[in-house]
């Protein structure tokens, strides 16, 4: 009596097996990793659409705040100190365009920032913020009797009257009348913010 031979098995259910074996296989090694994940989330394109706007979010705030930093690096001290002693002298010539003449020697240049009420037509601020030179120096400031008045940076000494102070372009304090039809009031150029105002000194405790 002859057996018959065996069939093989269907192909098409030894290669599920195969799969299934392979599936289970990979689900225990991951097991083993301690980071068991969803096993459609490495086929779905959503995350990894997710993960490159991230990482271009993150790559984006990153370069910035390295450029901004490397911008100000660049700029020497010497050079910020020219271009700042530049705007105020600028503002200056704005200031005497509004008011007829320059700060005296008491309002400084403070008066660029602040309303000093007793100058009328003052239509500031001219500058936001007074700030120090590059040195932590404050900046000089002395009217003059004929012509512009003197402001400088005493530069990296910290001494004025040596080679290393710092003045601006003189055309600076002739801005011209080009920007005169562009100028609005400070309430509207700062909306909400409240103009300072020095008061005078007999009203000063």
């Amino acid at each position: 009596m002859l057996v018959p031979a065996m069939r093989d098995p269907n192909p098409r259910v030894a290669r599920k097996r195969k799969i299934e074996n392979i599936w289970r296989e990979c689900e225990r090694k991951k097991a083993e990793l301690h980071g068991p994940a969803a096993p459609g989330v490495w086929r779905n394109p959503k995350f990894y659409f997710g993960v490159i706007v991230v990482l271009a979010a993150v790559g984006g705030a990153v370069f910035q705040a390295t450029d901004s930093a490397v911008k100000r690096q660049a700029e020497a001290p010497h050079r910020r100190a020219l271009r700042h002693v530049d705007v105020l002298a600028e503002a200056l010539g704005r200031y005497r365009f509004h008011t007829g003449v320059y700060p005296t020697r008491e309002q400084g240049l403070a008066a660029l920032v602040r309303d000093p009420v007793t100058v009328p037509k003052w239509d500031g601020p001219y500058i936001n913020q007074l700030r120090n030179d590059p040195w932590g120096t404050p900046y000089v400031y002395e009217p003059s009797d004929e012509g512009p008045p003197k402001v400088f940076s005493c530069g990296p000494d910290k001494t004025r009257g040596t080679p290393d102070d710092l003045h601006p372009d003189p055309a600076r304090f002739d801005p011209g009348t080009e920007w005169t039809n562009g100028w609005v009031s400070a309430d509207q150029r700062l909306p909400g913010v409240k103009v300072l105002q020095t008061l005078p000194p007999a009203q000063q405790q």
